[in-house]
């Protein structure tokens, strides 16, 4: 089976390019010729990055200099000395891309040869040129080159992703040269990025594949803009520092840095997921010099701005839908389209169950999370398999376990009444426990409470050892100077100002909208001016029928958090698949090139 979705999904992304073979094609490059840096590229970074970076996050002990940075015989070159430099040891430089080359997407190529030396670390890296998903980790890394001067051999591939410090995650692979090193001669470094899946290569040769599954408890954060970095940092955490066989210099030699894209390998970035009626979402694709973009959004959205160009501003309508863009450059032509659930589904309706809707997630807390942990207690109020858990830390007295929601971004709603937010809960906690939820702008918390706490929502425990749907009210508005739609982070606060180290078990986020506002079409409707279909039995346990006065060519699955599962061409493969779907609802795309349907379905056991 896993063979078979392989396969589809091959079919599919064959599919999606509309010319008869798309043509790679050179998006950028920076060749290093002349005498001097070519700054329409590159940002100089200097110093120690004292005072809100000290050690540049990494206690490392250079302080970045222009002077250590030159451009000569068709290379770039980064030398760090060993000299007094401010209160560092070393000086050296880095360089950054920001804001004048941006991109997501495609084939990069470093020719680079690294210098040896104890506690020499060099790097060509690229980092979000927006934290959408918030700081550092949050919105990701990527390395592509990484050395270590002790290690001449070796090159390290890694992404960065996942909760704040201390609780970041990160995934890579080795690769070591079976002759030579990376020190004695130049040698090609590439990165192979698509929509879900990052590749490493050293002189043609794989050695490591990210996908969306190794970032499986968190979101994947690599489907928006980043920049590149280049620098030459000496000693911190990663590699250790100087000793006496470390020489007084060292040089990073780069002699290219090119970036090669291809119409069928660009996507659409923007939310994943948006609140019902959303206003002034931004989603965008590469800026080619050149193309024409024509953007086609649901019949009840509106583009506000963007039209013809790169970028758009949408306000969405009720449900969920494709927002596509069809780009013409150098004479070929793609359709790039991005599935968006609007949530929730209906006027009552689930934003987050673990399983297949994910839109809140964790990103720190005083005790011990794990989402995906087994139901401790099956029943009728919830009767899924999996849900989140969190022992509290006992010895805090105001315990926090802070989320990150891409949809829960202001707070005037729930501070109205207009959204009221409810959660099921099992705890060993006894009847009557409090669960604060704070809505927060985490920048603006940092401060001494009530600074960037905008408002409180509580709901109360009544029951103990047994499933309840909680609803939450508001109690509290600490900090109205708090801007309302600045909201970056939910801090959930089990049994606050107590010593409590019970086991809180929770699931099935939902919101209600009051007033309902309905959708314009039934679920089970096509998109405007098409007949009814129907799909049965729905909800099913196995497989599933169709019935229709047209016939799809191809057919689209989607988990609630707008994640394509898979794609096919009938309903014959479909249901050679469906089997194995967990438990769960799904959103069908269904199309024979010129009608489109969206139908909600429901996997049951």
């Amino acid at each position: 089976m896993k063979k078979l979705i392989q396969i589809l999904f091959v079919l599919f992304v064959l599919n999606q390019v509309s010319s008869s073979q798309a043509q790679e094609f050179l998006r950028w490059s920076e060749e290093f010729n002349g005498t001097t840096l070519d700054t329409n590229n590159w940002e100089y970074q200097i110093g120690d990055g004292c005072p809100d970076l000290c050690g540049w996050g990494n206690a490392e002990v250079q302080s970045y200099q222009k002077k250590a940075v030159t451009v000569e015989g068709g290379l770039l070159k980064i030398k760090a000395t060993k000299e007094k430099t401010g209160n560092s040891d070393y000086s050296s430089g880095r360089l950054r891309s920001l804001n004048k080359f941006d991109f997501a997407s495609g084939r990069v190529e470093v020719r680079a040869r690294i210098p040896e030396g104890k506690g020499y670390w060099p790097a060509v890296w690229f980092l979000p040129s927006e934290f959408y998903y918030g700081n550092w980790p949050l919105s990701g890394e990527i390395d592509l080159l990484e050395g270590k001067g002790q290690e001449p051999k070796n090159n390290y591939g890694t992404i960065h992703y996942g909760a704040y410090s201390p609780n970041n995650r990160y995934s890579g692979a080795t690769y070591t040269l079976s002759n030579g090193s990376f020190t004695s001669d130049f040698h090609t470094f590439t990165l192979l990025w698509k929509k879900d899946t990052l590749q490493w290569l050293v002189d043609g040769v794989l050695f490591s594949t990210k996908t969306r599954s190794t970032t499986v408890d968190f979101w994947w954060p690599f489907d928006r803009n980043f920049h590149c970095l280049v620098n030459l940092a000496v000693g911190g955490n990663f590699l250790g520092y100087p000793d006496a066989s470390t020489p007084d210099t060292a040089t990073l030699q780069v002699d290219y840095i090119r970036v090669y894209q291809s119409l069928d390998q660009l996507f659409l970035s923007g939310p994943n997921s948006v609140l019902r009626l959303d206003k002034n979402q931004k989603f965008y694709t590469q800026n080619l010099t050149g193309a024409s973009y024509v953007w086609e959004v649901p019949a009840d959205a509106t583009i506000v701005s963007g039209q013809g160009t790169s970028e758009v501003k949408v306000n969405w309508g009720l449900h969920n839908d494709n927002i596509s863009v069809n780009i013409t450059y150098q004479g070929n032509t793609s359709k790039l389209s991005k599935f968006v659930p609007a949530l929730p589904d209906t006027c009552e309706g689930e934003i987050d169950n673990v399983e297949t809707l994910r839109t809140i997630y964790w990103v720190g807390g005083n005790g011990t999370y794990k989402a995906g942990i087994t139901n401790p207690s099956k029943d009728a109020v919830n009767g899924s398999n999996s849900c989140n858990r969190y022992y509290r830390n006992g010895g805090v007295t105001y315990d926090a376990l802070v989320l990150k929601s891409e949809i829960l971004k202001n707070a005037l709603p729930f501070e109205q009444g207009k959204l009221v937010l409810k959660m099921k809960l099992y705890t060993t906690a006894p009847i009557g426990t409090e669960i604060n939820l704070n809505m927060e702008n985490r920048s603006l918390s940092a401060a001494d409470y009530p600074s960037g706490r905008r408002c409180v929502l509580q709901a109360k425990t009544k029951k103990t050892r047994e499933w309840e749907e909680l609803t939450f009210s508001l109690i509290l508005r600490p900090d109205l100077s708090t801007p309302e739609g600045s909201i970056d982070q939910l801090v959930m606060l089990f049994a606050p100002n107590t010593s409590n180290s019970d086991v809180y078990f929770f699931d099935d986020f939902a919101l209600l909208e009051t007033p309902c506002k309905e959708l314009a079409n039934g679920v089970n409707e096509l998109n405007q001016g098409f007949e009814k279909i129907e799909i049965f039995p729905n909800p099913f346990q196995e497989t599933i029928s169709y019935k229709g006065t047209w016939e799809p060519k191809e057919i689209y699955l989607y988990n609630l958090a707008g994640v394509e599962l898979l794609s096919v061409q009938n309903f014959n493969q479909l249901n050679a698949v469906l089997p194995n779907v967990i438990q769960g609802t799904y959103v069908l795309r269904l199309s024979d090139g010129k009608q489109l349907a969206h139908i909600k379905i429901v996997k049951i056991y």
